[in-house]
């Protein structure tokens, strides 16, 4: 039930994302819904084709659905309302759907019997690989390798719900703390403008 939950909260969250990114992009309606369709439901696929079983997005219908009901709604307020965009709530979303698939990607992996390279890998995948595939998709060097702290966050959650898991705390309230925790990482580092040094 608290994967289903975190899987659900990232789509919408990671459709969201997509949609912004799209629009800044200037892309029309086809590379709006593909932006939305690929940064939500990437990274899901990939983690489930590297635990080996069938993709959860390919074989439900709620996923896509999810996805095509967010992107509408969000296209239809743009369009009969000002195109009002913050940035903060731009980062807020994506903070939202990163974490989310951080923590889904983690139980995953810890449900596929992974050990801590493998459940970390799963929680990282499961977060940036949407992300990329959209960026490489609108020519863009992805997000994740350019700072803001992203990946980071998203391999400290996966290494927390691991060292969670073996401590036997794994339950719903030390994880909505870790979600909460990792989403308040996030703004604070893009408030403070946290980054990985560049050579």
């Amino acid at each position: 039930m608290l994967l289903l939950i975190a899987e659900y909260l990232g789509i919408a969250a990671f459709a969201a994302s997509g949609f912004y990114i799209a629009v800044r992009r200037k892309l029309d309606l086809l590379g709006i819904y593909l932006s939305a369709f690929l940064t939500a439901l990437g990274g899901g696929i990939l983690r489930d084709l590297l635990a080996d079983r069938l993709p959860y997005s390919l074989t439900h219908s709620l996923p896509s659905v999810t996805v095509i009901v967010v992107t509408t709604l969000l296209i239809w307020r743009r369009m009969h309302q000002h195109p009002w965009e913050s940035q903060w709530l731009f980062v807020f979303v994506d903070a939202l759907g990163m974490v989310s698939f951080a923590i889904s990607g983690a139980l995953v992996g810890l449900a596929a019997g992974f050990n801590l390279a493998g459940v970390t890998l799963l929680a990282f995948t499961t977060a940036v690989g949407g992300g990329i595939l959209r960026d490489v998709l609108i020519n863009q060097v992805p997000y994740v390798l350019r700072g803001g702290f992203y990946g980071i966050i998203a391999l400290g959650i996966g290494g927390s719900v691991w060292l969670l898991h073996t401590l036997g705390w794994d339950h719903s309230f030390f994880l909505t703390l870790l979600f909460l925790g990792g989403v308040t990482l996030r703004m604070i580092a893009y408030r403070r403008r946290w980054a990985l040094p560049r050579l």
